[in-house]
């Protein structure tokens, strides 16, 4: 048994079952006269430490092994009371965790359009924060500076260089280039739509569908022909997917291919009290099949009505203005009667966001689900009036509500907090309790301030309330920190 063995097993059981060993002597040491075992057994452990250490081979380390320090931050620091907000939101947040994120997003933007940056020590919080709150990494920069890109890209790979601007289709998974794809259409559609052209033969039918459904986002008359060639693909998923989209391209040739399909099967009939009369479509042909028309069974009846929803939904809306000779607001109740025309009429426009079929439907039909296809404004002032005339709970406008960009304008915030205000008005609150602090404009503030210092028994009510006037509180002082 070797010296360390032995001050090892010392260690172990203990110096009354196992004394330390004495240091060997070609080591050159002794130890003072008179310690106790404990003393002992303390030192030699230190010598072998020392000794340990020393007889360590040095080495020697390989240059490109080095990280590559971070360049220089050229943008001027926030401080004062703007860092101190910060740091106050990272450390030791005044509010709920929601709407802290909300606030530190908020700081990120002043920092932004001021031209400043995060300093250098709140960094590694941010980007812990970041990490685990979507909208904050969305924001990250330019605030972050040039440091801050370097960290970050150093917490994903571990070597600060910044992440490559391209990708290589063959390195990545179906789902990891479905995801770069989006990202790509984003930015750049047209690129995109290179980029699938030039790898759809190499795709199998899963990854045709799942690229080709990426052109929902910044869909074009550009992207017209890869979607014909598409109504060819083998796979049904991706003829689907084609013709999913061209429904939403109104001036496509295949719209034009639908139109004169639906024309010859529309009359409009009557003298005094005129309405539409639609017949069913024929058995369809390869090429109607083709453009997504459902073909005939090989047993049993066929579809028809089925069959003219994909016709209806494929044409211009603008032949149902042609056959009747009206405006769509005009056209609708000649249609009066026939609700499955009427729902694939509804979920066209919806699709196309045909703001003038959008606004007739709305004269015939109360739904919220076609609100989002008009302008803020008008949505505004339509959900605001919705709340003023009770035609529907207040509750079912909660999702229209949430989806409405932030803030709100001065009337529809009244109005909501009218309606919260109300007896029983907690429970919109509460429903709207992530929403109502980010979305009250600032002259709102008051209003739920005096909400707030009234007597109240619904405590989900208080609780949206106050964190809705801690919210606008602090951002005001954001606000101030970077004027």
């Amino acid at each position: 048994m070797t010296w360390l063995d032995d001050l090892r097993t010392a260690a172990l059981v203990g110096t009354a079952r196992h004394p330390a060993p004495p240091a060997p002597t070609d080591l050159g040491v002794r130890p003072p006269e008179g310690l106790t075992g404990e003393a002992l057994l303390l030192g030699q452990a230190a010598l072998a430490d020392a000794v340990t250490r020393a007889a360590r081979a040095a080495r020697v380390l390989d240059a490109a092994a080095f990280l590559e320090p971070a360049p220089p931050d050229d943008a001027p620091e926030a401080t004062g009371e703007a860092s101190r907000l910060l740091g106050l939101l990272l450390t030791q947040p005044p509010v709920g965790r929601e709407l802290r994120s909300h606030l530190v997003v908020d700081w990120l933007r002043f920092a932004g359009r001021a031209g400043q940056r995060v300093p250098h020590r709140l960094l590694p919080a941010l980007l812990d924060l970041a990490d685990s709150k979507p909208d904050v990494a969305k924001v990250l920069h330019p605030a972050i500076g040039t440091r801050g890109l370097w960290l970050q890209n150093l917490r994903a790979d571990g070597s600060g260089s910044p992440p490559p601007t391209a990708f290589t289709w063959a390195d990545l998974t179906s789902r990891d280039a479905t995801t770069q794809l989006e990202l790509l259409r984003a930015s750049d559609p047209g690129a995109a739509r290179e980029h699938l052209e030039t790898h759809w033969d190499t795709l199998g039918a899963r990854e045709r569908a799942a690229h080709l459904g990426t052109f929902a986002i910044n869909l074009g008359k550009s992207d017209e022909d890869l979607l014909e060639r598409a109504l060819d693909d083998k796979a049904r998923s991706v003829r689907q997917v084609a013709c999913n989209l061209l429904d939403r391209l109104p001036a496509s040739a295949r719209a034009g291919r639908m139109a004169s399909r639906l024309r010859p099967l529309l009359r409009v009939k009557g003298v005094l009290r005129k309405e539409f009369e639609i017949d069913l479509p024929p058995e369809p042909d390869v090429a109607a099949v083709r453009d997504g028309i459902p073909p005939t069974p090989a047993s049993g009846a066929p579809d028809r009505l089925r069959q003219l929803d994909a016709i209806v939904r494929g044409a211009p809306l603008d032949v149902w203005t042609a056959v009747s000779g009206r405006s769509p607001v005009a056209t609708l109740p000649l249609l009066k009667g026939e609700n499955r025309v009427l729902e694939d009429i509804f979920a066209t426009a919806e699709q196309r966001a045909d703001l003038e079929w959008v606004r007739a439907l709305l004269t015939v039909v109360t739904d919220l689900r076609l609100l989002h296809c008009l302008p803020v404004p008008e949505r505004e002032d339509r959900l605001r009036k919705h709340l003023d005339s009770a035609a529907v709970h207040p509750t079912s406008l909660t999702p229209p509500l949430s989806d409405l960009p932030r803030p709100w304008g001065p009337a529809l915030a009244a109005a909501v907090l009218e309606q919260i205000s109300a007896p029983g008005g907690g429970y919109l609150a509460a429903l709207l309790a992530n929403v109502l602090p980010t979305a009250l404009p600032p002259a709102a503030t008051e209003q739920a301030r005096l909400l707030l210092d009234r007597p109240d028994d619904e405590a989900e009510r208080r609780r949206v309330l106050r964190d809705a006037v801690q919210y606008q509180s602090f951002r005001r002082s954001l606000t101030e920190a970077f004027s």
